[in-house]
């Protein structure tokens, strides 16, 4: 069986590996020269050098919101030499690198390759078009299944806010963000109250004259930093000026938009049945397979949750499906599932994926039980949920087995 891998991120890298290990010929496309996909760092901003635009959003010194402890693949720790729990960039990078390396995945890569059309055809097989980023040489090739593993980092969701186009100042996506000088003495404004925007702030307020965080209060999960100051919603712009909500208003010189993301799979063709509304993946059985054609699997769809074990679990749920030492239910029951699930989750389209409280561990577990296959280690979710109520980045962790943790610092 032939399989495509799209994308060579950290859920590609997994994909590769148990394709690999199920005895399947596997071919990755990743359209950068990197391998680690979003964890790589450029100064770019834009288009890159190929003139594609820039996949990722990490920025100059960041350290994870999570600590590296539920950042591991099954029986692949860090070096031993990274004793902290909350890491740098380019540590991440560093671990993904490996993992290619001493699993030998990196053959099975295809770099600078952008696929730009992926459709379904006869025999249940799939037709996809590969170009080559440099020459822009298209080639066709057919595949069994299909695994995309695009990541959802690189589309900035951008609020609809009444004014915004008024605001003569610096106003960019989070996506863009690289480093905080060019804020130096500046009154700036930062939109988003995730562990990005309320780090980037805090980034900001050590060299910025002032900086206010616009957010949702309920639900606020982080210690705020000292110096920052708290501001509703914003109702309106008008030039410098921003109205809040609370009916206040400041003058501001710079915006920054930690808005996050939005799904985006723009090379599947509609016969794919696919369909993203307002990062809402329709047609998807248990967040993971296609239900229209089985034989495409989709990685990372769920959010607020940790994200290297859910692509292993996904992994091991779809190759089970694959192999058939599951069988999938009828494509009737698996639509009826799809929408008991979203009727169930009661929200907007925008958070139908986020496994926030134990939805997180229920996901796992269902995805196990379903398939038959190994969960993720109960200990993963328990620490996950540890830093979730109280994250405190000089925390460091120790796991101890599947069950248990431990704090040391």
């Amino acid at each position: 069986m032939k399989i495509a891998v799209i994308g060579a991120g950290a859920a590609g890298l997994v994909a590769i590996k148990y394709c690999v290990q199920e005895g399947y010929e596997c071919e990755a496309f990743e359209q950068t020269e990197f391998v680690g996909g979003t964890w790589n760092y450029t100064d770019e901003v834009g288009l890159d050098k190929n003139g594609l635009p820039v996949h990722t959003s990490m920025y100059k010194n960041l350290r994870t919101n999570l600590p590296k402890e539920v950042m591991m693949f099954e029986n692949f720790p860090y070096r031993e030499d990274i004793e902290e729990s909350y890491i740098t960039q380019s540590q991440v990078l560093e671990y993904l690198n490996d993992y290619a390396d001493k699993l030998k995945l990196r053959n099975h890569i295809r770099h600078l390759k952008l696929v730009t059309h992926i459709e379904p055809v006869e025999s249940n097989k799939w037709d996809i078009d590969i170009q080559d980023v440099k020459t822009k040489y298209t080639e066709k090739k057919r595949f069994d299944a299909v695994i995309v593993c695009n990541g959802k980092y690189g589309v900035p969701y951008i609020p609809k806010i009444l004014g915004l186009e008024t605001f003569p100042g610096s106003c960019i996506h989070s996506h863009d963000y690289r480093s905080e000088d060019p804020y130096k003495d500046k009154v700036v404004l930062v939109i988003g109250g995730g562990p990005s925007g309320i780090d980037i702030a805090h980034r900001l307020y050590q060299v910025a004259k002032k900086v206010f965080c616009s957010f949702k209060e309920i639900g606020f999960r982080f210690n705020f930093p000292a110096g920052l100051i708290r501001k509703p919603l914003v109702e309106r712009i008008n030039g410098n000026t921003v109205f809040f909500q609370d009916e206040s208003k400041e003058e501001i010189d710079a915006i920054l938009l930690c808005t996050g993301f939005n799904i985006s799979y723009p090379f599947l063709s509609t016969k794919c049945g696919i369909v993203v509304e307002d990062n809402y993946v329709k047609n998807v059985y248990k967040e993971v397979i296609n239900i229209s054609y089985p034989t495409m699997a989709i990685l990372g769809i769920p959010s607020a949750i940790c994200p290297f074990p859910t692509a292993e679990i996904q992994m091991r749920f779809f190759l089970a499906a694959l192999s058939g030492r599951f069988i999938l239910p009828p494509k009737e029951e698996m639509r009826k599932d799809n929408d008991e699930f979203k009727i169930k989750m009661n929200v907007m389209n925008r958070f139908v994926h986020r496994k926030t409280g134990n939805k997180e561990r229920e996901y796992f577990d269902d995805l196990a039980q379903t398939a038959n296959v190994p969960s993720v280690p109960i200990v993963v979710t328990e620490l996950h949920d540890r830093v979730k109520k109280n994250r405190n980045y000089g925390d460091c962790f120790r796991i101890i087995d599947d069950k248990h943790f431990i704090q040391i610092a």
